[in-house]
């Protein structure tokens, strides 16, 4: 598990697009959900958008780990063909 979570953590800063997305996503899902609950906006709404923002930011980041696993198997096929 701490081996996968390696991946995802090198996968999100894997570049500097991905690190500034994941700068800005984090700003802007503090803002918002503590916009929300500032305003009074019952847990029961705020604590499922919260999981399925998170959900969404993971299942991201698996794809970004994936074709990152890829570009690296490629890379290395080329390397080993003659």
């Amino acid at each position: 598990m701490l081996y996968y979570l390696d991946e995802l953590l090198t996968a999100m800063d894997a570049t500097p697009g991905r690190r500034w997305f994941n700068l800005a996503s984090a700003v802007l899902t503090v803002v918002i959900f503590g916009a929300l609950a500032r305003a009074g906006v019952s847990s029961w709404v705020i604590v499922p958008a919260v999981c399925i923002e998170f959900l969404c930011h993971g299942a991201l980041v698996a794809v970004w780990a994936r074709k990152d696993a890829f570009d690296a198997y490629k890379q290395s096929e080329r390397a080993c063909e003659p």
